[in-house]
């Protein structure tokens, strides 16, 4: 959760704030924020870090008071630069255990601005319950913090997959990735436009059936290969996301 502050070599720590709380001159930290910024991170009044709401803008603020409520004064409002201008959304069959977590974090790390988990023909588990999709908005946040990204990703309720790419098509770009697809790559897709949603596939263990990559071609997706080797799935959300923010200039 650190930044680089408007002095050289200054690394400031970065707070996910709710946005009534940035509109204020001084900002009043919540009670887990508090907690980390006086125990966990031992800060003291005059120290700066980085507060957001996932608007794009972010406030640097000077602390004032550190302690079970904490405060600071904004000093400076600015647009944060590590947003891409692609709007990538992430399909993710579901996949077991922490593995959907890994996903979650690291694909926030890499810039994916939704995840939207897909009940496919071999998904195996269950949807999540409303404590675990509690915990994929809190894995988001964090890694967001972490990562100096100015959004949160959303983390959708999980889709059925003919609702899932029927609204990804719609939505602009859509790119089906499967094993089976021989002849066309990630590089042979056209970059995107600044500010155009893109919309990426993936499956779950068992991966994506004949079928539904039949359905997702003739929904208008774009059916393509990751490479020779085959990838765990979670190992092709996160290279898949990245390969594909490279291919549109965001990386």
């Amino acid at each position: 959760m650190a930044d680089r502050g408007p002095r050289s070599g200054v690394t400031l720590h970065r707070f996910y704030l709710p946005s009534d709380v940035l509109h204020a001159e001084v900002v009043t930290f919540p009670d887990e924020a508090s907690h980390q910024i006086a125990r966990v991170l031992r800060m003291k009044p005059g120290d700066r870090v980085v507060v957001f709401d996932g608007s794009g803008i972010e406030c640097i603020v000077a602390l004032e008071s550190v302690g079970r409520t904490s405060t600071g004064a904004v000093e400076t409002r600015r647009r944060n630069e590590a947003e891409p201008t692609v709007q990538l959304t992430l399909y993710q069959g579901l996949i077991k255990g922490a593995k959907l977590d890994l996903v979650i974090q690291k694909c926030t790390e890499i810039g994916v601005s939704r995840i939207v988990p897909v009940v496919t023909a071999r998904a195996v588990p269950a949807e999540p319950s409303p404590s675990r999709q509690a915990r994929f908005e809190t894995i988001a946040r964090e890694a967001a913090e972490q990562s100096g990204r100015g959004r949160v990703p959303e983390i959708a309720a999980p889709a059925r997959f003919p609702e899932a790419i029927e609204d990804a098509t719609a939505a602009g770009p859509t790119v089906f990735c499967w094993e089976n697809e021989l002849k066309f790559g990630l590089r042979d897709l056209p970059k995107a436009d600044e500010g155009q949603h893109v919309s990426l596939f993936v499956g779950p263990e068992g991966g994506f059936t004949e079928g539904e990559a039949e359905v997702a071609r003739r929904a208008g997706a774009r059916v393509v290969s990751l490479g020779p080797r085959i990838l765990r799935a979670e190992t092709a959300a996160i290279v898949g996301s990245a390969l594909l923010l490279m291919q549109c200039g965001e990386l």
